[in-house]
C-alpha cells in the first residue's frame, strides 16, 4: 500500500485515468497502479493513476496484460510521463525505459 500522504496528493493531482480519462465521477474508481511492479516503490515516477482496480476497468485490463491497454501505457508514459521514463531508465540501467517497456508492456 502507497504512503498515505503520497496517495492523498496524487489523487488530489491526477483526477482522471491516464488512459480513458475517467473520472471517480464518472466511472466510479481510481486507482494508482505500480508500473514496475515493486509495490514497496512508492514514488511518483512509478505510479500511474488507472480507472478501476486491479480486476475492472483500464488497471484491471494492464493487470490481465491486455496488449492493447498495455500499448496504450506505454505510449501514455513516454508521451506525457518523463518522470516515470526517468524513474524505469534508473531502477532498470541495463536496459533501460524503452527496452524495458517492449519487455515488460508487450509494447
Amino acid at each position: 500500500m502507497c504512503d498515505p500522504e503520497l496517495l492523498t496528493v496524487l489523487h488530489l493531482r491526477w483526477r482522471e485515468c491516464a488512459l480513458c480519462g475517467g473520472t471517480a465521477y464518472t466511472v466510479g474508481r481510481l486507482s494508482l497502479h505500480h508500473i514496475s511492479k515493486h509495490p514497496r516503490d512508492d514514488v511518483e515516477g512509478n505510479l500511474v493513476m488507472l480507472c478501476g482496480d486491479g480486476t475492472r476497468g483500464c488497471h484491471g485490463l494492464i493487470e490481465a496484460h491486455d496488449l492493447n491497454k498495455q500499448r496504450e501505457l506505454a505510449g501514455c508514459l513516454r508521451v506525457s510521463r518523463p518522470d516515470a521514463i526517468a524513474y524505469l531508465d534508473a531502477t532498470f540501467p541495463q536496459e533501460g525505459a524503452d527496452a524495458w517497456l517492449q519487455r515488460v508492456l508487450r509494447g
